[in-house]
């Protein structure tokens, strides 16, 4: 079992989208998945179409996921009170087997959720809008990871798997600038940047609106086959 945290500590940079396009592509080869809705948003879990009472882990049409719930809203002040506080999510998920990924979708700033999230996951990849705030977006990630990983006791073995521009616009010299200055970025970090980039499309934004999968709202639309391309440069990467 692989565990992912989908991790960037600003908000609107299409996590939620990339989540569950992740989780939902790879159910849809055949592979057993999980989501974990670790937003406090919960945008996963209404687009999913579960709710949160009964059973921790729910089934849906695109694989299972553990829904998110308000309490995580006030976690933070309730976690710093534990002594094991960076270890909850992962001992939690010491019981789940019977799948081949863990999905997490981490809630958009670096508090002690997330870092739940990362001292839990295999791997980190981080999506980025093309903006100028994209660069300063992926060290603060790279220096909370290299924190993790100095830990023994947290997660030596986490690594980003790399960096994946979402919302890209062909038509702005901004989304080209951040594409040629990322890759040696990533490169320093000891990543990468994904080939596939994610272009913007407006029928993401409504399946959203609708809370449905964007394999249902639209399974021709551009950012069905961007993301099916990066599900497929990810698993080649695998191999």
């Amino acid at each position: 079992m692989k565990t992912i945290a989908i991790c960037n500590h600003k908000g609107g940079v299409g996590k939620t989208a990339l989540s569950m396009a992740f989780a939902e592509g790879l159910h849809s080869r055949g592979k057993r998945t999980l989501l974990v809705d670790l937003d406090q948003q919960m945008n996963a879990t209404q687009q999913a179409g579960v709710k949160t009472e009964d059973e921790a882990i729910k089934s849906y049409e695109y694989g299972d996921i553990i829904p998110g719930d308000t309490y995580v809203t006030n976690a933070e002040s309730e976690m710093t009170k534990l002594d094991t506080k960076l270890n909850m999510l992962d001992d939690a998920l010491v019981d789940v087997d019977g799948y081949d990924y863990v999905i997490i979708d981490c809630p958009p700033q670096l508090g002690l959720v997330t870092r739940n999230a990362l001292v839990a996951a295999d791997e980190v990849i981080v999506p980025v809008t093309p903006n100028t705030s994209a660069l300063k977006g992926f060290t603060n990630i790279f220096e909370c990871v290299n924190s993790i990983k100095k830990n023994r006791h947290l997660n030596p073995n986490l690594r980003i798997a790399g960096i994946v521009v979402n919302m890209y616009d062909a038509r702005t010299a901004l989304s080209k600038e951040v594409m040629s200055t990322l890759p040696p970025v990533a490169e320093e970090a000891g990543t990468k940047v994904f080939k596939t980039v994610i272009n913007k499309c407006e029928a993401v934004n409504r399946a959203q609106s609708e809370k449905v999968s964007i394999y249902e709202y639209d399974p021709k639309s551009k950012a069905v086959v961007d993301f099916n391309r990066f599900i497929d440069e990810y698993l080649e990467g695998e191999n």
